[in-house]
């Protein structure tokens, strides 16, 4: 690869891994790990395969035992909050580089938190979620993949980024930070 330009090799990245897009580096703090606080990670239009879905933390969790799941909710057509798992163990403690990981095998499959930082163990494994659609009239669904927070609230030492590795899989579908 080291002879294939930059925008090569990012591009060739795409058709393997997947889109990638993430949150603003550290924009997840405490507000966004309160007890029942609820943000909107990335807004996705159209039809797409979710390959990864993880929060990073880039600075550490206090001792609070919050927990964290991820969902999607639409607004074209109206969808209600869906849960793409279930609440993940504490994260008390986690340091910077742990991550909270949508594991995708099942609806009812807790979040997963990895067991030491720069080091995912557990993943997707080519488990995608698809998520969006398009209406009987050819538009694409319009909705938002986000994370609640709940059981306890984190001090305001922690941080993190989101991150969504993706494939479209209807004609303009995307996705994009909201945050």
């Amino acid at each position: 690869m080291a002879n294939y330009a930059p925008s090569t090799r990012a591009r060739i990245a795409d058709l393997i891994q997947g889109m990638h897009i993430k949150t603003t580096d550290g924009v997840l703090v405490a507000a966004n790990f309160t007890s029942t606080a609820q943000t909107e990670l990335f807004t996705i239009v159209g039809r797409i395969a979710v390959l990864q879905l993880f929060i990073e933390l880039t600075a550490a969790a206090d001792a609070n035992a919050t927990v964290v799941m991820f969902n999607a909710t639409f607004t074209t057509p109206t969808i209600a909050l869906n849960a793409l798992s279930i609440d993940s163990g504490s994260i008390a403690s986690l340091v910077a580089g742990q991550r909270i990981t949508c594991v995708g095998d099942a609806v009812g499959t807790a979040a997963s938190l990895t067991d030491g930082p720069g080091v995912t163990d557990v993943n997707m494994s080519g488990a995608s979620i698809i998520l969006g659609g398009e209406t009987a009239a050819g538009a694409n669904f319009a909705g938002t993949i986000g994370m609640l927070a709940s059981t306890a609230t984190q001090a305001a030492t922690i941080s993190a980024t989101g991150h969504l590795f993706y494939i479209p899989l209807s004609a303009g579908a995307y996705a994009e930070a909201l945050v």
